[in-house]
């Protein structure tokens, strides 16, 4: 499905990592598109989420989203390591001058933005309910994109999670390193976060990180029930409701969020993260 999420852009836009698909009801699914590769972050994918998250916001007959991934064994895998290590620049679909109009607003792809500051405020902003379905593992960034990103997140009983930072050397990011701490208490968010455990969907549903833990070939359907329940509610409500939830910590969010930036910038001048990265890609050249 074509989408208008650029701003005073005459054409249409087909996202290629993030299938988009509008029902009748008002909700909105956006799928992570690579089950190959276990629906990795690239910068691709990532630029075609703020522009969904545009196109939704401006899109008056979406009253709810729902963000998932393609297949049964991932939501995904967090960020494409072969991609950030490879040579030139990496592969966004859209057009140059389209590129060029949303770095100018802060919304590029994350080869400058590691923590994904950017990604997490235009979520955090968007002004409309929101879904995750995690059908799948959720690992990294993408464990936050599931659990810290969405008013309401369902889970597949098949779905685990995991925040492999420090194994790789690097800090945490995508405003983690304070959420996390604030839902789950700090003994367990720095178990979490300096031990790279796996843990379940009912663990994150004993945490407080999920709503509810469904099926494996429930969880769709599930959050799609949801979701229709948003849709049909009130629209300014939920909208000011979500902006007085949201909002009180905003402002600590993209201050910890610029940290995270220049912590994980340090980590990476670091010798000891050169070596950690040789042991998962020894052949990269850093």
């Amino acid at each position: 499905m074509r989408v208008y999420g650029v701003l005073d852009a005459s054409e249409a836009y087909e996202p290629e990592s993030v299938s988009y698909v509008l029902h009748g009801n008002g909700v909105a699914v956006c799928t992570l598109n690579a089950p190959e590769k276990l629906n990795p972050l690239t910068a691709n994918s990532v630029q075609e989420m703020f522009i969904l998250l545009e196109h939704m916001e401006r899109d008056e007959r979406v009253r709810c989203a729902v963000w998932t991934g393609a297949g049964d064994r991932a939501f995904t895998a967090g960020a494409d390591f072969k991609e950030l290590l490879a040579a030139g620049p990496p592969h966004v679909k859209l057009p140059a001058a389209y590129r060029t109009l949303y770095a100018g607003r802060g919304k590029a792809s994350f080869t400058a933005d590691l923590a994904l500051k950017a990604l997490t405020l235009a979520f955090l902003d968007f002004p409309k309910p929101s879904v995750c379905a995690v059908n799948g593992l959720a690992v990294g960034g993408g464990a936050n994109i599931a659990l810290l990103f969405h008013d309401l997140v369902v889970c597949s009983d098949k779905a685990r999670f995991q925040y492999p930072f420090a194994a790789l050397g690097i800090p945490p990011e995508l405003s983690c390193s304070l959420m996390l701490p604030l839902i789950v208490g700090p003994a367990r968010a720095k178990r979490m976060l300096y031990l790279g455990e796996w843990f379940s969907a009912q663990d994150a549903l004993d945490l407080g990180l999920a709503n509810a833990v469904v099926p494996q070939a429930d969880v769709a359907d599930a959050a799609m029930a949801l979701a229709a329940k948003l849709a049909a509610l009130n629209p300014t409500a939920l909208r000011l409701s979500k902006g007085l939830l949201n909002g009180h910590r905003r402002a600590e969010i993209e201050r910890v969020c610029d940290a995270e930036n220049r912590a994980i910038n340090a980590a990476m001048r670091s010798s000891d993260f050169q070596a950690t990265l040789r042991r998962f890609t020894p052949r990269a050249k850093l």
